[in-house]
């Protein structure tokens, strides 16, 4: 071997091999390569790149560490990703986990106007970000719901004096109860809260004026207010629009009492519980005084021409059922009884003193023109009923909805001002005059039956009026004089 070759071995550096506690897997596999020749003849293994969001996962010293007499193997690649990298399967839930999250808080943020770019972000507010503004609104409506059930559910008392001239000293502060529109509601079971708050009130009458059943045509919360009154005998009601009947469409039958056989079952039941059915005048004794009571229907009636007409008319389907004409004898009991109603009006028309005091009952306050028309009846020549001195309906319910300081909005009534929209106040609950008549419109207590739109009372609670009938005249009418 030539010199300058022995030369070059004895030349190169000689790497000491380590020992197998000192060396880590990296330099194993530089070892391993010097004892089959020269390391630059053989590629040191480079490690697969791998992703950098992917964890790796270090293997200590003594998982490196060979056993005796073993070499070190490199690790074989499974046919599995997931056995080779077991973090990956993970990593993909953490995806849907870390998305749903972030979603949440999307969500979290528009309801809560944290948000910048959201549907519910910031709003400015002289000069200042109004945040959590959904929220709040969503407490105030929550705030005005809980009041709207307790306005609905609290019973308010109005005492309303009414002047009468001439009013008798034996009625001298007779008292009044005036209820409407009660549409099958109840008040605490069984009526509780009505009628204890009738029983804390000195009254003499309690005026009903109709729609106290309502379109539902339940009439037991009606019943159960009569029930629970210790003088049921003191109830005078009439029938309102919303209210079934008061006839049936056919008699029940041709033999027993008339208002049996024609008159709708919660009539019927009102008046087996002590009610009494106003459909014809009746007069009221109060103590050597007499106060009547009348519908407002029969106002304008001609009670010597009525009382023929329905004479004619009974007589004509008498002899109709004589003669077998199916709907004579359908229609007689009907017409026996508006027969027997146009009697009664006769009788009071001719027994009426003008020391008498006439209070008529309605459920929808009549038109001025009507008014007028009973106050321009001569009694002595026409056979009338005497104007009366008072006037008392129900109807609007005060507007239903009222909005604070201006009060109703809204009544269903064409015959008003702009059909009904923003009327005068007066027309539509407490005391006003007509000519020489008084009108007074109580609140009612539910809500009016015309407008199916307003199922609740808005800033207007449901109303028992009690009317006090004086002589003495008003302070503001003394003042003036």
């Amino acid at each position: 071997m030539p010199d300058s070759e022995q030369k070059k071995r004895k030349a190169r550096t000689i790497i000491p091999i380590p020992k197998p506690d000192d060396r880590g897997s990296e330099d194993v596999l530089r070892d391993e390569s010097t004892q089959y020749g020269d390391d630059a003849e053989i590629r040191l293994p480079r490690r697969k790149r791998t992703d950098a969001r992917v964890p790796i996962v270090r293997k200590t010293e003594e998982d490196t560490k060979p056993e005796s007499g073993e070499k070190p193997k490199k690790a074989k690649k499974s046919p599995k990703k997931a056995a080779a990298f077991p973090e990956v399967a993970p990593k993909r839930k953490k995806k849907k986990g870390r998305k749903k999250r972030k979603t949440r808080r999307t969500l979290f943020e528009l309801m809560s106007a944290t948000g910048t770019e959201g549907l519910f972000r910031p709003i400015r507010v002289f000069g200042r970000d109004i945040r959590f503004w959904p929220l709040i609104l969503l407490a105030a409506l929550a705030f005005m719901a809980v009041g709207v059930m307790l306005n609905n559910s609290n019973l308010s008392i109005t005492d309303q004096t009414v002047t009468v001239v001439g009013l008798p000293e034996d009625m001298e502060g007779y008292r009044i109860v005036v209820l409407s529109d009660l549409n099958g509601r109840r008040f605490g079971d069984s009526q509780s809260l009505l009628l204890r708050t009738l029983n804390g009130i000195k009254y003499d009458a309690i005026f009903c004026l109709g729609d106290m059943v309502g379109k539902s045509g339940n009439a037991q919360p009606f019943w159960e207010f009569i029930e629970g009154l210790k003088n049921p005998e003191k109830v005078y009601f009439i029938c309102g629009d919303s209210d079934p009947g008061p006839y049936l469409s056919s008699a029940r039958g041709t033999e027993g009492v008339l208002s049996k056989l024609i008159l709708e079952d919660w009539i019927l039941g009102a008046i087996e519980r002590g009610a009494n059915y106003v459909d014809a005048p009746i007069s009221i004794p109060v103590k050597k005084s007499t106060l009547w009571i009348s519908p407002a229907t029969m106002l304008n009636l001609e009670t010597v021409s009525t009382l023929a007409t329905w004479a004619d008319q009974t007589e004509q389907e008498e002899d109709g059922v004589r003669s077998g004409i199916v709907d004579d004898y359908t229609h007689l009991p009907i017409t026996t009884y508006r027969y027997r109603l146009a009697q009664k009006l006769y009788e009071a028309q001719r027994t009426m003193s003008a020391s008498d005091i006439h209070i008529s009952l309605a459920h929808e306050i009549p038109s001025e023109d009507f008014i007028y028309t009973s106050e321009d009846h001569n009694s002595d020549t026409e056979r009338f009923l005497a104007s009366p001195e008072l006037i008392l309906a129900g109807h609007y319910c005060g507007g239903v909805w009222r909005i604070p300081i201006l009060g109703a909005f809204y009544v269903p009534d064409r015959t008003m001002p702009r059909g009904g929209w923003f009327p005068e106040q007066t027309s539509v609950n407490g005391l006003s005059s007509v000519g020489e008549a008084q009108t007074y419109i109580t609140r009612g207590l539910s809500t009016n039956g015309s407008v199916p739109l307003m199922p609740f009372r808005l800033f207007n609670a449901p109303e028992i009026s009690v009317i006090t009938l004086t002589s003495t005249l008003p302070e503001n009418m003394l003042n003036a004089g």
